[in-house]
């Protein structure tokens, strides 16, 4: 039981720090308009990464599931 309220409490102190951790970075300055323009330009090459990976992962899901319903039924 002891270790369930440790897990718990180590839980909760490290939500609060990430809590913590995101109102500090949303007060920084977003930096200059070329800080901006770069910022923009990763985030929307990181967005467009992302979506390719997505894809690729919900293309093999999709095969995963045909072959293990195929299987699962011959049993």
């Amino acid at each position: 039981m002891d270790i369930l309220i440790m897990a718990i409490g180590a839980s909760i102190i490290a939500v609060l720090y990430g809590l913590y951790t995101m109102t500090w970075i949303y007060k920084q300055s977003p930096g200059s308009d070329k800080m901006k323009e770069i910022s923009d330009a990763i985030a929307e090459g990181a967005s467009a990464y992302l979506n390719r990976q997505y894809t690729a992962i919900g293309i093999v899901g999709a095969i995963l599931l045909v072959i293990i319903s195929i299987a699962l039924s011959y049993t």
